[in-house]
């Protein structure tokens, strides 16, 4: 479960594009593109920025950027973190693409779960022995007493090879950015 301080005044502002800067609108990059609030492999934090924000953009890795606008612009998701994936360093492990999307409701839940399990399936399909696979994850964001179930798209490791999986991930990426371009919400 992850904590999220104060989510009922994110999702109220993801709409709003006149969103304000604070003191706490700050990221910083490592040398591996790390983009977080320390700007380092072991850090795991980093601002959250509604849709319309000046740094939201700057604030998204390069490699899930394009999948993260397009859930945003295609299945009107609201995104809450994400990562492009990063090879093991001395401070941390390897960490794994993913991007994670907040539903307002059950609904749209369901609706995110059975596009996310459709995409992939598909991709399971076009690239049966491919050593990335996408997998749907479930998370549940705590704010406030309140518990706000939540889907992750991953992209995982097939075995060990951290080269392998970094080496081989774009062409998953690309066909499931292309299944999202597709989509109807």
């Amino acid at each position: 479960m992850t904590e999220f301080s104060d989510l009922k005044s994110f999702v109220d502002s993801w709409e709003d594009r006149f969103v304000e800067l604070t003191e706490f609108d700050i990221f910083k990059h490592s040398p591996n593109g790390n983009i977080n609030s320390d700007g380092t492999a072991a850090c795991c934090d980093s601002p959250i920025f509604t849709k319309y924000h000046r740094y939201f953009k700057r604030s998204i890795e390069p490699g899930v950027r394009d999948l993260t606008i397009a859930l945003i612009l295609k299945l009107n998701c609201i995104t809450y973190s994400s990562c492009q994936g990063h090879f093991s360093t001395e401070d941390a492990g390897m960490r794994q693409r993913y991007i994670a999307v907040m539903p307002r409701d059950e609904k749209e839940y369901q609706h995110l779960f059975n596009s996310f399990n459709q995409i992939a399936e598909l991709t399971k399909e076009r690239f049966p022995d491919h050593p990335v696979k996408v997998i749907v994850g479930n998370d549940n964001l705590k704010s406030e007493g309140k518990i706000t179930k939540c889907l992750t798209l991953f992209f995982v490791p097939n075995n060990a090879d951290e080269a392998e999986y970094f080496r081989e991930i774009e062409s998953v990426y690309d066909y499931v950015l292309q299944k999202v371009n597709q989509s109807k919400n």
